[in-house]
């Protein structure tokens, strides 16, 4: 089995067994790790271009029922504070079928930014479930993390704070 192979499995497997509840995680900040990735245009969006605004950073996949689950709470936030200073950007994490991805979001109706997920980014972040969601302030540092679905207020109290 491939390394990819492997972590897909391993990330499936957590999803189903821990990923309806949330683990909120708090401690000092750190600086988000930086990438550049693709959205459905195919235009390239980088984090540190987003300084000066707060980020929810989701990641997530189409087969994934918490992630799922949250798109209408997070099309919201996305609704009611994008014009208050909060960017969403939701990275993809769906083996292959970019064009699925699409499709799904077409359907779904999502207005956010949705980005095709990579393995280093993935694993800058130390991603081993999902949905995996994390906050980054204006100076780019993570302030929260919350692994595994659930409780959306808390993030939206979160995103109130920090814009």
């Amino acid at each position: 089995m491939s390394k990819k192979a492997i972590v897909i499995v391993s990330i499936v497997t957590l999803a189903l067994f821990a990923g309806c509840t949330i683990k909120e995680k708090e401690g000092a900040t750190a600086a988000a790790p930086d990438f550049t990735l693709q959205d459905i245009s195919g235009k390239k969006v980088r984090l540190a271009d987003l300084k000066g605004k707060v980020v929810m950073l989701e990641f997530w996949a189409t087969w994934c029922p918490p992630c799922r689950a949250e798109i209408p709470a997070i099309e919201r936030l996305h609704t009611q504070y994008g014009g208050k200073g909060l960017t969403v950007l939701a990275i993809a994490l769906d083996e292959g079928g970019w064009d699925d991805v699409k499709a799904f979001i077409t359907e779904r109706k999502i207005s956010y930014t949705v980005l095709k997920g990579s393995e280093d980014v993935s694993a800058e972040y130390k991603i081993r479930l999902i949905p995996a969601t994390f906050l980054i302030d204006k100076e780019g540092n993570i302030r929260k993390q919350y692994m595994g679905g659930g409780n959306i207020e808390a993030v939206e109290r979160e995103i109130k704070a920090l814009l």
